[in-house]
């Protein structure tokens, strides 16, 4: 008689072998999994910057005001309760993929879908039952009402939508989420104007309440989409019999580990939306008491977190597309118990990752005050953009050490090193901003230094738990190439200023021009691996 243990590992095989031929339609690898999500992400954000403009126009000044206190409520509850569920789902199904567990796999989801619609549903009614109260009581405004509760089924949508999510990327398929997120946002874009337009008539807060269920409407089109992949994945699933295999874990077991792996991340998702709302607080208030006034603080604020932090955030799409590939793709390597790919994906993802960071942050840098001067014809505000321009490169690494970090079931570390920074950040706020050499500069160093210590923290600790040897020569070659790039495009831009060229003209030819520098030197130094583009990176 065949062992158990025998007997699984051949079925395992099997499957291995069935479902590569399956999920090479499917898989992808860790950049190009990255850059598919980055190119979602982009056209979101756009978009999502593009609607505020017209929706403005129609419910002017106060509208917007009643929408931006319904809004919030939705998204704060949203990150709650889901951020961290694609990322255990990933995980786990990651996991119990390369174990050779696939019915685990689907019991997985299958208990992940089962809690966030009871959890959905729970939260939804909640938000709309106690809507008037919110609105009278905390918001201080009645007509909020109707806003809040159009939202509230959002909610329920956005849960199921997490778990499909989750589901696609553990197999490291990262197309479902980026189609669904792009229609998503097309529609609730679509939605949200037209609905605007249509409830102006009945009343301001009937217009507003139209915006908002626009994010309804937006999350029905992006669940309908998931479900649809979700569907062709099971039938070509169907086409090659094979038996699901299980191991001796429970449904409650399941419930249990999804839940330990949410948590700590959901919980880190909600730190630095409060910082930020401390940020508002603490920065002015010390701007003042190095005699500012309120209108100069405000203005002094307004050019850190409207200006300067808006051009941080932009390679942060990039970024936080590779840690979502990178979760699964660690986690997959710590199943097989294969060192040697653990540690060649957590390296791929430090060098994607300086690739993108170290020359946004050169850039920003060398140009600040020109490029502030292009975008938003206030070059002062590359004042603060300076200092903050380096916090590219160590918020990046945060995000990629913090990904790694769950792809190998620690979580809870990156949550309390995000705890740190905010602690730290508030902290040098209150210190930092009150020098008065420094002032609104101080702001701009406290993130830098704050993110710095949480990275390196993340950094070390990742090492201790996976023994990971990180490839500094080639993180410093990419680095050496970055400084060569910023020296030439400042060097460029004092010619073409020289030549009587328009600052705004030669702020774009050098910017181009040191792409393509750049570009170059990466090729030199062979600093990109064309491994990292192929399906399975194995």
């Amino acid at each position: 008689m065949i062992a158990k243990e025998e007997l699984i590992n051949e079925l395992s095989l099997f499957w291995l072998y069935k479902k590569k031929e399956i999920s090479l339609y499917y898989k992808q690898g860790l950049v190009k999994g990255a850059i598919v999500l980055s190119i979602a992400g982009g056209i979101s954000k756009v978009l999502g910057g593009i609607y505020r403009i017209p929706l403005a126009r129609l419910i002017g000044d106060e509208g917007m005001a009643l929408y931006q206190m319904a809004y919030p409520i939705y998204t704060s509850i949203l990150a709650l309760t889901t951020a961290g569920i694609p990322v255990a789902i990933s995980i786990l199904i990651a996991r119990k993929e390369t174990q050779g567990y696939t019915g685990d796999s689907q019991r997985i989801f299958q208990v992940s879908l089962i809690m966030l619609i009871v959890f959905g549903s729970i939260l939804t009614l909640l938000v709309f039952e106690t809507a008037p109260i919110i609105a009278k009581n905390i918001l201080n405004d009645p007509r909020a009402c109707y806003p809040i509760m159009a939202v509230a089924p959002a909610i329920f949508i956005s849960s199921l939508m997490a778990v499909f999510r989750g589901y696609f990327q553990g197999y490291r398929s990262m197309t479902p989420t980026a189609v669904s997120q792009v229609v998503e946002q097309i529609f609730r874009v679509t939605s949200i104007l037209i609905l605007a337009f249509l409830f102006f008539p009945k009343g301001l807060q009937f217009a507003v309440a139209g915006a908002t269920f626009g994010a309804v409407i937006g999350g029905i089109i992006g669940l309908v989409i998931l479900i649809y992949y979700y569907a062709t994945f099971k039938i070509r699933d169907e086409e090659d019999k094979y038996a699901l295999i299980y191991s001796e874990s429970s449904i409650v077991v399941h419930a249990k580990e999804v839940v330990q792996l949410a948590i700590p991340v959901s919980l880190g998702a909600c730190i630095l939306p409060v910082v930020q709302i401390l940020d508002a607080i603490i920065v002015r208030q010390r701007l003042e008491t190095i005699h500012y006034s309120k209108i100069q603080a405000t203005v002094l604020f307004g050019q850190l977190s409207g200006k300067a932090a808006v051009l941080i955030g932009l390679p942060s799409i990039f970024i936080i597309a590779i840690s979502t590939s990178l979760v699964p793709a660690i986690s997959e390597a710590i199943a097989q118990k294969d060192h040697n790919l653990l540690n060649k994906r957590i390296n791929y993802g430090f060098r994607a990752g300086a690739i993108i960071s170290f020359p946004c942050a050169a850039g920003l840098y060398a140009l600040a005050f020109p490029i502030c001067n292009l975008l938003y014809a206030t070059a002062e505000a590359g004042i603060p953009l300076e200092v903050l321009a380096f916090s590219c490169i160590v918020i990046a690494a945060f995000q990629l050490s913090s990904a790694d970090l769950q792809g190998i079931g620690h979580p809870e570390i990156a949550m309390f090193s995000l705890v740190i920074i905010g602690l730290l950040k508030v902290l040098l706020n209150y210190t930092l901003t009150s020098i008065p050499v420094l002032n609104i500069r101080g702001a701009a160093l406290a993130t830098v230094i704050s993110f710095f210590i949480g990275s390196l923290l993340n950094i070390v600790l990742l090492k201790k738990k996976t023994g990971v040897v990180y490839e500094g020569i080639r993180l410093f070659r990419i680095a050496l190439a970055t400084i060569i790039m910023a020296i030439a495009v400042r060097l460029f831009y004092q010619i073409l200023l020289g030549l009587d060229f328009h600052s705004y003209l030669a702020t774009a030819i050098v910017i181009i021009v040191g792409v393509g520098i750049y570009g170059i030197e990466l090729l030199i130094l062979r600093e990109i691996d064309w491994e990292m583009f192929k399906f399975t990176n194995k």
